[in-house]
């Protein structure tokens, strides 16, 4: 068994959850039998609304044990660091596997995968949306959660360039009725699939997200929140996203207004589960 270990809880993106989800994609595409872990139920839910299988829960990183046998092979999409547990993972699994940003040295053996790297991992699915026809909207897919209130406070900015917002998975309770005021209109969280594949325009401040737009051929715009590896803002750049650092909303407003840039993304998912499953 491979077991795909996605990092969610209420105050992170579902960046991973979307990543292993890719994998886990293009692994049964090749008859492959993998399982999805993820870390609370909020997760299991956006995961079948992208049309995965039901995950298995459990509290941290700490607990992948309790499922995965010495035969099975493990891939650990997060930023939780198991100190020495890896290499009791990497001494007691087939295989072991962790995603990093910008990839970096294994420090047990284990093998080392570049969210950014020559490209991104991008489910299979948004490959085959980039031929389709696109809805001639704006949206705008902050992110999964908003604990801090950073897209509230600057919702009527953005909501002024007609925007449609798409209502993240960990978006607090009665937060709709403030941003309701901004935005035209709110797509649920179960519609993101769906607005990935048939938007016309997206802009997001996910990396993840932007990945995935380019590959379904969308405009994409990113908005950078600042702390992201340069690797990220290289290969975003370098496949087209329009990269706009936080906050520069005329420079925003610019960038809507222009015709759409020829881009193009190399797909990783389908490597790293050539490389996972053999």
């Amino acid at each position: 068994m491979i077991y795909l270990y996605a990092y969610t809880n209420h105050r992170a993106d579902l960046e991973a959850l979307r990543r292993m989800g890719a994998l886990w994609r293009a692994l049964e595409a090749r008859g492959v039998r993998a399982e999805m872990i993820v870390n609370d139920y909020r997760a299991q839910l956006a995961g079948r609304e992208l049309g995965l299988p039901p995950a298995t829960t459990v509290e941290n990183i700490m607990e992948l044990d309790a499922l995965a046998n010495g035969g099975d092979r493990v891939v650990i999409d997060s930023p939780e660091d198991p100190g020495a547990r890896l290499g009791f993972y990497v001494e007691k699994y087939a295989g072991v596997y962790t995603v990093k940003p910008c990839g970096g040295d294994s420090r047990f053996g284990e093998t080392v995968l570049a969210a950014f790297g020559e490209g991104a991992v991008v489910d299979p699915v948004y490959e085959a949306a980039a031929s389709l026809p696109k809805i001639p909207r704006k949206v705008f897919i902050y992110g999964d959660t908003d604990h801090d209130k950073r897209l509230l406070n600057a919702a009527e900015d953005l909501g002024a360039l007609g925007l449609d917002l798409y209502w993240g998975s960990y978006f607090y309770v009665k937060y709709e009725e403030e941003l309701a005021r901004s935005f035209g209109t709110i797509y649920e969280s179960e519609e993101y699939r769906e607005l990935i594949e048939g938007s016309e325009t997206v802009v997001t401040a996910m990396p993840q997200t932007a990945a995935e737009a380019i590959v379904a051929g969308a405009k994409t715009i990113w908005l950078d929140r600042g702390g992201a590896p340069e690797c990220v803002t290289d290969i975003l750049e370098a496949a087209g996203a329009v990269r706009i650092p936080w906050g520069d909303w005329s420079r925003l407003e610019a960038v809507l207004k222009e015709e759409a840039k020829r881009s193009t993304l190399t797909n990783l998912v389908g490597d790293w589960a050539g490389m996972i499953a053999d």
